[in-house]
């Protein structure tokens, strides 16, 4: 242990397991032109001498600095919590540390954000449901070592992609209300201002038209806010100009949470008058009364930033063989419309 800072050094691991500073740092650095035998010698060491390498140090050596960005446009959304837990754990176990920025949904400042990303060096990007148009984003992303985006639109040649089946949810949630006899569907969503918000408008006309139901868009009403108040107003406002209106899809399970509300104060009983159905499946979903059907992914909203995590290790060592990921949405039957 080195006698100035009390702190076990290089040196000390390589007394200890009797080879050269040289190969420790080789370890350290994850050289390949060391045998396992002696990698694994080197790391049981490390351990037993309580080792943690200087991550300044390790930068230096290395040309990395450790620290992935990741970008997300709410902060305050359980749904991005899920996702974040697991990403920061498959990075955490890499040894990599996470940049958090929060937009707010603002598209500049998104764009700001991956700028100062780029200016930080970090190895890396995640950016979950962008706001930036699609060439924006791809000309920001490019100048990243790597980068992976959720729900996004942006170029594949610069990005990897976790990209969502909406068609499919749609359906499923689509034939499920008509199934049980609800005609006269409408839908509360947030707005064309990202691709997810696009794509899951889009998908609910298709899957209606697929239900032999005509699309009205009198029935359908945008909140420009992703919380459960202004999702309240807007989705009383809807029903009260349509009461005949016997089933709701709604953009998310926070949306969907304030349809609850407002179909309440309307004195619309649910799912007995109108039916309600969201997507995230996020805690709130099976807290609310009555408890939401709902729209979830085939892995878990955890398993999920575990994925866009490891895509993005494996792009920064230079494999990218796996350009997508599609994943589907699984129904979740509940008593909002059971």
């Amino acid at each position: 242990m080195s006698k100035k800072t009390g702190r076990v050094t290089i040196a000390d691991v390589a007394q200890k397991a009797d080879v050269s500073a040289m190969t420790v740092s080789r370890v350290i650095n994850n050289k390949a032109d060391i045998s396992d035998k002696t990698r694994q010698h080197v790391l049981k060491v490390m351990d037993e001498v309580g080792y943690r390498p200087n991550r300044i140090a390790r930068s230096l050596a290395s040309d990395k600095s450790y620290k992935i960005g990741i970008v997300i446009p709410s902060i305050s959304s359980a749904f991005f919590a899920e996702i974040l837990e697991g990403a920061q754990l498959t990075l955490w176990e890499a040894d990599y540390n996470l940049l958090l920025c929060n937009t707010g949904r603002n598209p500049q400042r998104e764009q700001d954000v991956l700028h100062l990303l780029e200016e930080d060096r970090v190895d890396g990007v995640i950016i979950f449901s962008a706001f930036s148009a699609c060439d924006d984003l791809t000309q920001l992303l490019s100048q990243q070592p790597a980068s992976v985006a959720f729900s996004t639109d942006v170029d594949e040649q610069v990005c990897g992609r976790i990209v969502i089946d909406e068609l499919v949810g749609m359906r499923l949630a689509v034939n499920h209300l008509v199934a049980n006899g609800r005609s006269c569907l409408g839908y509360v969503g947030i707005g064309s201002a990202t691709h997810t918000g696009r794509e899951r408008q889009r998908c609910f006309d298709v899957a209606m038209v697929e239900a032999d139901l005509l699309p009205n868009d009198d029935y359908k009403i945008l909140s420009d806010a992703n919380d459960w108040e202004r999702s309240f107003h807007v989705t009383q406002s809807l029903l009260e100009k349509h009461p005949e209106i016997d089933g709701l899809m709604c953009y998310n399970d926070y949306i969907a949470s304030g349809a609850l509300q407002a179909c309440a104060s309307l004195g619309k009983r649910v799912p007995e008058d109108i039916a309600v159905i969201g997507i995230d499946d996020i805690v709130l979903a099976s807290v609310v009364s009555p408890q939401l059907t709902t729209l979830r992914y085939e892995i878990s909203n955890q398993a999920v930033g575990s994925m866009a995590a490891d895509m993005l290790l494996k792009r920064i060592q230079g494999d990218l063989t796996r350009k997508r990921v599609t994943l589907k949405h699984e129904l979740v039957i509940r008593a909002s419309a059971p």
